[in-house]
């Protein structure tokens, strides 16, 4: 994994002085862990050139009671409280190694987890600014993928999976945070097309460079092309604001992955830079540069 820090030095040291990027965060990783010692990140830690924390809520996939892990989450946003410090969260199926897991395959047990999740977003949005919500809870990484309910996306999904995923968008919709963000932008159109306070999430920004599909993010389905789905993506985060994610390197064998090394290329103004990436998706949030091999 690349140091985030030293992305963002390279980017902004290497800007012209008339160059204004389109406003973007860079947030700072967490990561809770259900039946892991998480005393580390639920304590106070200075935020190095940031002002978000994106934190990773991970529960086992078991159906038990999640009471430990609701509490570190609650502990750690009392603990930033008063600093200026703002969360994103998402919650997500894992082990107690911090491997990750797909969601169960009983909808009863997502669905209790889920209003546990919305409980304790309710108590925590009163105590630290929480302006995105990620969707989470189903696929791999609760990214909406490769799981029980996520074998598809969009319209192309099952009547089970369409239901579960409203009943995820409609839940955390209520719990008062600023805005709910989906992986994919296929499901944001079945699920939520006119509602400015749901967005998108991109957790493989630029993996190909700034002309690529991100790793399948912007892929064909529902009777439209890769290229429709990016528009439409672009024309979310221009509408609705909030779309944000995470850099990534794609499969190593893939000749388009993107070089995050390259300083030049992705500190540059040019066409493949993140820069006018960032402008042209007007993105506004960045996590760490993730790689994938």
């Amino acid at each position: 994994m690349f140091s985030l820090v030293t992305l963002l030095v390279h980017l902004f040291l290497s800007l012209p002085s008339a160059w204004l990027v389109q406003a973007s965060g860079f947030t700072t990783y967490r990561q809770l862990v259900e039946g892991a010692n998480n005393d580390y990140n639920v304590a106070y830690q200075p935020l190095d050139r940031s002002d978000t924390l994106f934190v990773n809520v991970q529960i086992l996939p078991n159906g038990s009671d999640h009471t430990c892990l609701w509490n570190d989450f609650t502990a750690m946003c009392n603990n930033h409280a008063g600093k200026n410090i703002s969360v994103i969260p998402r919650m997500r199926y894992g082990k107690a190694d911090g491997s990750i897991t797909p969601e169960p395959d009983d909808a009863n047990i997502i669905i209790s987890d889920l209003n546990d999740w919305i409980g304790v977003l309710n108590s925590t949005s009163s105590i630290i600014n929480i302006p995105i919500v990620q969707a989470g809870v189903l696929g791999q990484y609760g990214e909406w993928h490769h799981g029980p309910f996520c074998k598809d996306a969009g319209a192309s999904s099952s009547s089970a999976s369409l239901a579960l995923k409203q009943k995820i968008v409609d839940g955390l919709l209520s719990t008062g945070v600023a805005q709910v963000a989906l992986r994919n932008p296929r499901d944001h159109h079945v699920l939520a097309p006119n509602i400015t306070a749901v967005t998108i999430h991109d957790d493989c920004i630029m993996a190909q460079g700034a002309n690529g599909n991100d790793s399948g993010t912007f892929v064909e389905g529902d009777g439209q092309s890769w290229a429709y789905w990016k528009s439409y993506t672009q024309n979310v985060a221009r509408i609705n604001g909030g779309f944000g994610g995470e850099g990534c390197e794609d499969d190593p064998t893939n000749h388009n992955r993107y070089n995050w090394t390259d300083w030049a290329t992705v500190c540059s103004t040019g066409s493949n830079g993140l820069i006018t990436y960032i402008n042209n998706m007007q993105i506004s949030y960045l996590n760490c540069v993730k790689r994938r091999d």
